[in-house]
């Protein structure tokens, strides 16, 4: 099994895949829902994630890195 750590790329791509999979609205569409999981996650990253800003940085590329590759898709 592959470990995936947290605050790359592909931690976030599950994060944001899990978040549209447990909060997805059908009245959205696929795109929007996407957008809505990013959203809820970098908000997350900034408010009540408790660490280093230069960590917070990374994590917050990542997490944009992440969005743009599911969006790509």
């Amino acid at each position: 099994m592959l470990t995936i750590l947290f605050g790359t790329v592909e931690y976030f791509e599950r994060e944001i895949l899990n978040e549209v999979l447990d909060n997805h609205t059908h009245e959205l569409s696929e795109e929007e829902n996407i957008f809505n999981a990013y959203s809820k996650l970098k908000d997350e990253l900034l408010v009540n994630f408790i660490c280093s800003e230069k960590l917070r940085l990374e994590c917050k590329q990542n997490l944009k890195k992440a969005y743009e590759k599911i969006k790509g898709k």
